[in-house]
């Protein structure tokens, strides 16, 4: 039911009839009112008429069919009038301020009522009501139900009390100011913000990483604070209902809007994500197309739209954003991977109640309400300021206009919001749901205000959410505090733009630019202090208990509101208490890395409460708070004792632990600070840790056959000292860096130790790697007894020191391994072990080993869940349980980019996990601009037996042959060798292939799966054209998207599309090219990988090939792989070319003619099987 008079003169409205009402008609006519059946008010100067239905259902039900006619004839105010009522406004800024926020100031109802002004009826004389009913009494309920409407019009906006007497306040006193003073807060127009971005952005996507979104402070109590109570365009109090609806918001979880039960939790998020929303990595782009009534039109892909345009689009579209993985992020287009920042962004806002609604206009005239980031806080602004500076210039879609990106990103965090409402509006509020005015706030849905019991309810609304919006205004007002040792004073002080220095009030009224805004945001002030409004001009005093409640709550509002408050020195550095540790050593440690073992015994702990600088045992404070007060002042510092925080550290230290255990003081000290809690060393630990962070140089193995890089000898003496200390290591160095080399070090360090005499080593590595650890290990650490641990008949050898197996092997034979002693474990691959669950995973940690070292490329920073699992194996239960984990890091950095958290988590993790990149500083000095690597790959039984065969039938052949048929049957032998090592089918002229028949596939599959994790682009080279398409063909099912192969048989205009779209789309991420077709005239500098599948056994070709990435314009070191099957006649060729410099010298021309001058013996032990894994 409606409530009317709900201002004070409102309410006096209402009671100047109270006297001259007959037989309780008023009563009678608020319920004619509240039913709807009085229509078609107008306003013809002092005459208000209008149209009442009979009782009973309107419009038809009754005693009479038609409306009863109303007319209510108030005084006019005379000319004489009006003047005087003009002076006094201009006259008092106070009553003008009030006027400008749609307010009446008691202070002129009082001043015209002395001067005999009267606003108000108090007899019929002065006012003429008839209504065209039978009713005898005045007045009767018809011209009831109309005064209350009138009431409550009165109460949206007091220009209708002074409008009803004929007199247009608005226009009388227009000229105080610039702008209609009516419309001091104008309803902005969907015309004024859809508008074409003024200048060309560049976009630094390095900000991107600077973006914290746990930054965001929670704005609850602040927004609470800033709107008033019983806004009057809502018949409820919309303030408390906006309340609810924020509180609930903030128990928002981040998991509410993922697609899958739990039931499918055997599936990763990657594969969730893509089984319900299709293969999102070969979309060209996400757009979103609006129109100008702010509607949601179409969501393009680039080819087709993506979601339906049903009532819940917004809902499926948060729901789709809030199910990508970060972790598939880099393989996404721009827009896509910047609408997920955008739905990161929108969540945090809904969790910290940092949005706030916004009223639009659009071009019919309607009202449309959108929530979007509460731009009034300087931190939230900042982020949104960053956020917008990287935004895609074509995001959101409107006509042909690029929009600001400021305003793109306000409509793609409306739009979000709104989905996120949509899935998770309180219950509670569903009994209004079918207000507008409701329905207007929570669903995106316009209304136009046309009635006259409506139409200023637009304005109302509008006036009550511009204090949330901080304009941009040519005057700064302050409030200046001065502390005088607890008593303190308080004074308004006001510049303008092209002032130096604080000017009167009264010289700034006189500017008539800013004299209507100054005095709105005067009024405003006088709202949080009332003191303000009988002298704005003069100094306020308050003691301390005043004060503190006035300095807590209401200072953070007016300077969310805009007002600039400058605070003391006293004030600038509000102190609270916080829990704080120290740690000491008990007696005189030995400062070595052997002392980390024993932390427990060596250290001592104590628990204070630190505010500022002080420091107070826990008694002392419990002490401080007996007679304290909320604010105060500790020698020349105040302490904020707040009654929820101080709450919260007395249940913590109620329940503070009596032992610390060797994970928990490690991280302590590491991090500095344990559960919130800051940490201090004394001296003796902090050299402790300052020597466990850094680590000395150990001398490489002077019989390891290869020359370390800088950084390689710094990783390898990592590995060392963390092995010597008991502690496991993850080297996750960026591909292409030598993490083999480094550990293949390590351990040959280990050996010559006598380490080795406490056990042996196992390394664990996908099967498609096995050779290449073989061949590397015999090539750079040939002393090292090596055992292959692999095959159908393997059986354990009874003499080696290290033993090579597969993940397969090691899950399918762990009880046989757990019966080895394991010095040391090492597992390449490390993700084949980020599913805690799996068996594979279970396998492997069961595995006895007393020190363990994982190797991993892959990044971390989007996958740590994964690796948890990984930081479990080498040192278990160090990051706590997988629950504990997500809570305190996962979620945290992941979703709301955490810079603290994420500090944290480096700190505690550093000394244990080494990942330099390519791109570091102190990497890219020590590497050539061209890395080269070998990657060896097994044949399958298949390849094997039918290699032989071809070995065999045509050796024989060419032992019966000479001159010129001899050659030619030598190069259809290493023709048909190539092709069975690339693939059965090929030599077979098969149709269908897998990635399983063949190493070199699956080892392929490998680099690229690993490339693709860090964004980056690969050219794979092969002589043969039936080969490329089996690749592309192969690489299209794994990927599920189009490779390209670039051939000879192309036209130019094709082959030209092809090359302009690996150069520009990232989608385009691999290219098949034919050695004929990119020998020479291409530039493929988007790549910088370069894969030979097969290999022309001239070094020229090959180095020609490799040129179109490595060449003028190429900005990153180059990797190149080539791929090798071990055992074979590529292996011995590619060690003839290396070994001869002969060979290595060979021009394109020659091509692999050489080959043929090999005689018969020569020949056949080329080609014939050796040593295969």
């Amino acid at each position: 039911m409606t409530i009317y008079g709900r201002t004070w003169w409102g309410k006096k409205w209402l009671q100047s009839f109270d006297g001259i009402d007959y037989d309780n008609r008023l009563p009678r006519g608020r319920t004619c009112a509240n039913t709807g059946r009085a229509f078609g008010i107008k306003i013809n100067g002092h005459i208000v008429t209008a149209k009442v239905h009979s009782s009973g259902s309107y419009p038809y039900r009754g005693s009479k069919p038609q409306p009863y006619k109303v007319k209510i004839i108030l005084n006019e105010l005379s000319s004489s009038e009006q003047q005087t009522i003009r002076q006094i406004i201009e006259t008092s800024p106070a009553i003008l301020a009030k006027l400008i926020n749609r307010q009446l100031s008691a202070s002129l109802f009082d001043k015209l009522n002395d001067l005999g002004i009267k606003l108000f009826p108090s007899n019929w004389q002065e006012m003429n009501a008839s209504c065209s009913c039978p009713d005898w009494a005045m007045p009767c309920k018809h011209i009831a139900a109309v005064i209350y409407l009138i009431a409550a019009e009165i109460d949206k906006t007091p220009f209708m009390i002074f409008n009803i007497h004929n007199c247009n306040l608005s226009a009388l006193i227009d000229d105080f100011g610039n702008g209609k003073l009516e419309n001091a807060q104008n309803i902005l127009k969907i015309d004024d913000i859809f508008k074409a971005c003024s200048k060309i952005r560049i976009h630094n996507q390095a900000i991107l990483n600077d973006i914290d979104l746990s930054t965001i402070p929670n704005l609850f109590d602040c927004i609470s604070s800033i709107l008033t109570d019983n806004p009057l365009f809502f018949e409820k109090n919309f303030h408390n209902i906006l309340q609810i609806a924020y509180k609930h918001w903030q128990k928002y979880p981040a998991g509410k809007l993922v697609y899958y039960p739990a039931s499918k939790k055997e599936l990763s998020e990657e594969e969730l994500c893509i089984k319900r929303w299709g293969n999102i990595e070969n979309w060209q782009t996400f757009q979103l197309f609006i129109d100008d009534q702010h509607y949601l039109t179409q969501v393009s892909n680039g080819t087709t739209n993506v979601f339906m345009l049903s009532r819940n689009v917004l809902k499926d579209i948060a729901r789709f954003l809030n199910d990508i993985p970060n972790s598939l992020l880099h393989r996404l287009n721009p827009e896509l991977r910047f609408m997920h920042m955008i739905s990161q962004f929108a969540h945090m806002l809904m969790e910290k109640s940092a949005l706030i609604p916004q009223v639009l206009q659009n071009k019919r005239g309607e009202i449309i309400i959108r929530w979007i980031t509460a731009l009034f806080n300087e931190s939230v602004k900042e982020i949104h300021s960053k956020i917008s500076s990287i935004c895609p210039p074509l995001l959101i879609k409107y006509q042909e206009i690029a929009m600001e990106p400021e305003e793109q990103v306000n409509v793609a965090i409306s739009f979000i919001l709104l989905g996120y409402i949509e899935d998770n509006f309180p219950a509670s509020l569903d009994k209004y749901g079918d207000k507008d005015i409701f329905g207007l706030f929570f669903t995106g849905r316009p209304y136009k205000f046309t009635e006259f019991s409506n139409k200023e309810i637009p304005q109302a609304i509008n006036l009550w959410l511009s204090r949330l919006y901080l304009a941009d205004k040519p005057y700064k007002l302050y409030l200046m505090i001065k502390d005088h040792h607890e008593k303190f004073e308080l004074e308004v002080q006001l510049s303008l733009d092209d002032e130096k220095s604080f000017i009167k009030l009264e010289k700034a009224l006189s500017n008539q630019n800013v004299k209507l805004s100054i005095l709105s945001d005067l009024a405003l002030l006088s709202e949080y202090i009332p003191e303000l409004e009988r002298s704005i001009d003069s100094k306020l005093s308050f003691n301390l208990d005043d004060f503190a409640p006035l300095f807590l709550g209401i200072v953070p509002v007016l300077r969310a509101i805009g007002i600039t408050v400058i605070l003391p020195k006293s004030l600038q550095k509000i102190f609270k208490p916080q829990l704080s540790l120290s740690l000491s050593a008990k007696d005189k440690i030995k400062e070595d890395r052997e002392s980390f073992l024993t932390l427990e015994n060596l250290l001592k702990f104590d628990w204070k409460v630190a505010i500022g600088d002080k420091k107070l045992s826990v008694t002392e404070f419990k002490k401080l708070l007996k007679d304290s007060r909320r604010l105060v002042r500790i020698v020349d510092q105040y302490v904020l004792l707040d009654d929820k925080e101080v709450e919260a550290l007395l249940k913590k230290l109620g329940k503070l632990p009596e032992h610390l255990n060797q994970v928990e003081l490690m991280q302590a000290a590491l991090a500095g600070e344990l559960d919130e809690a800051k940490v201090v060393l004394d001296q003796q630990i902090k050299n402790l840790f300052d020597k466990f962070n850094t680590y000395a140089s150990v001398d490489v193995p002077s019989n390891l056959t290869a020359q370390l890089r800088p950084y390689q000898e710094r990783g390898f003496s990592w590995l060392i000292q963390n092995i010597e200390t008991g502690f496991g290591s993850i080297i996750a160095d960026d591909m292409g860096l030598g993490k083999t080399i480094q550990v293949i070090a390590a351990i040959l360090y280990c050996k010559n130790a006598g380490f080795l005499d406490q056990g042996r080593v196992l390394v664990v590595a996908p099967t498609s790697i096995l050779s290449n650890w073989q061949r590397e290990m015999e090539r750079f650490a040939p002393e090292l007894n090596l055992f292959v641990y692999h095959g159908q008949n393997r059986e354990l050898a009874s003499d080696y020191d290290v033993a090579l197996t597969s993940y397969g092997l090691a899950r399918r034979d762990k009880k046989e391994l757990n019966k080895i002693r394991w010095f040391l474990l090492v597992i390449d691959e490390a993700q084949n072990i980020k599913n805690p669950n799996t068996e594979q995973t279970k396998a492997i940690k069961a595995i006895e080993a007393t020190h363990r070292i994982a190797m991993s490329g892959t990044p971390v920073e989007n996958r740590l869940l994964e690796y948890w699992s990984i930081f479990d194996f080498i040192n278990k239960s160090y990051l706590g349980t997988p629950k504990q984990f997500k809570s305190s890091f996962a979620t945290p950095i992941e979703k709301a980019r955490d810079k603290i958290c994420l500090e944290r988590f480096m700190k505690i993790t550093s000394p244990f996990m080494l990942r330099r990149l390519k791109s570091d500083k102190s990497i890219i000095q020590d590497l050539p601009d061209k890395i080269e690597n070998n990657r060896y790959c097994s044949l399958t039984s298949e390849q094997t037996a039918l290699y032989q065969k071809i070995v065999d039938t045509t050796m024989e052949k060419i032992e019966k042959s000479e001159g010129i048929e001899r050659k030619g049957l030598i190069f259809k032998l290493i023709n048909a060798l190539k092709q069975i090592c690339n693939h059965p089918s090929q030599f077979g002229k098969k149709k269908r292939a897998s990635i399983e028949q063949f190493g070199k596939m699956q080892m392929l599959e490998e680099i690229l799966i690993s490339i693709g994790e860090v964004a980056e682009k690969s050219l794979i080279f092969t002589q043969y054209t039936e080969m490329g398409e089996i690749i592309a063909r192969l690489l299209e099912e794994r990927f599920e998207s189009k490779v390209p192969f670039l051939h000879g048989g192309l036209s130019r205009k094709a082959r030209d599309e092809m090359v302009n779209d690996f150069q520009n789309l990232f989608q385009s991420n691999i290219l098949i090219v034919s050695l004929k077709a990119g020998g020479t005239g291409l530039n493929l500098t988007a790549a910088n990988h370069v894969i030979h599948y097969d290999l022309w056994w001239n070094p020229a070709v090959e180095a020609q090939a490799t040129d179109r990435a490595y060449r003028i314009g190429q900005e990153r070191n180059v990797m190149v792989y080539r791929l090798l099957s071990t055992g074979t006649f590529e292996e011995r060729i590619d060690e003839m070319i290396q070994s001869k410099k002969e060979l290595a010298n060979l021009t394109i021309s020659s091509g692999e003619s050489w080959i043929t001058e090999f005689n018969n013996d020569q020949l056949r032990d080329l080609v014939n099987i050796k040593n295969a894994l």
